[in-house]
């Protein structure tokens, strides 16, 4: 994720690509993400990335989290510095408390994108806590420049995850389902690939279009006892929209 949110950032002309840096534990990792973006700025040194960084995003596992905020904290400037976190499943409280320093605590921002913020495609949902707005409206306009963004509430934030940067897993896996389903009735894998996709961007159009939601669009093209209603049947008797819900209810 933290590749894809620097890929997305570096592609936007309006910002300065010398204002971003990109650490990682290893060389390959930064030699994947110089190749995806020729010319920045990457290094295995977190200390010095941060020294004097307006903000800094934490881009981890969970687990590494701890390690990396306690190694840095030392070099930023809670006065003037923002810790984001895209770490999903650790909150405020215990990033303040990984991030204080005596009776010092940074501004966090907590920050909920999906993959498709490389092509700045992203649904991004964003929690802050003690942070200016100033610094508020900073933010939201950086990644607003990658997608949509969504503020809510911080314990919105779990469900933000589950159907957007979760959710994009899941999308995917009814395109893949189709895209198989299309080679076992008898086309090839990559006509079933381009004709799932094209009915995939034709439905977006049309909610998009008419303003809808989906099963207005699907009463429209469903006649009781036709095909359209009988594969629809098919589906709810194999519990699919109940598979979706219980995805969704999982993975927060």
């Amino acid at each position: 994720m933290g590749g894809a949110i620097a890929g997305g950032i570096f592609t936007n002309p309006d910002f300065p690509r010398e204002n971003l840096v990109v650490t990682a534990m290893t060389k390959k990792s930064l030699d994947r993400i110089s190749a995806a973006c020729p010319g920045i700025s990457v290094s295995m040194d977190n200390v010095s990335a941060v020294e004097g960084a307006d903000l800094v995003i934490i881009a981890v596992k969970p687990w590494q989290t701890a390690d990396v905020i306690n190694e840095i904290k030392p070099a930023l400037d809670y006065g003037t510095c923002t810790v984001a976190s895209v770490v999903a499943g650790i909150g405020f409280a215990e990033l303040a408390e990984m991030a204080r320093k005596g009776g010092e605590l940074p501004s966090l921002i907590r920050i909920i994108p999906n993959t498709a913020i490389a092509l700045k495609q992203s649904t991004t949902f964003i929690a802050s806590c003690r942070v200016s707005k100033q610094v508020s409206d900073d933010v939201m306009e950086l990644f607003g420049l990658m997608g949509e963004v969504i503020c809510v509430p911080e314990e919105m934030m779990a469900a933000g995850t589950s159907l957007a940067s979760c959710g994009i897993a899941y999308a995917l896996k009814y395109l893949d389902a189709a895209i198989k389903g299309g080679e076992r009735i008898g086309f090839g894998t990559e006509e079933a690939r381009k004709i799932v996709l094209n009915t995939m961007k034709g439905a977006i159009a049309l909610l998009d279009t008419n303003g809808t939601m989906p099963q207005t669009e699907i009463d429209k093209v469903t006649t009781p006892g036709g095909y359209t209603f009988k594969g629809l049947t098919a589906m709810e008797e194999n519990w699919f929209s109940e598979a979706v819900l219980q995805g969704l209810l999982k993975s927060m």
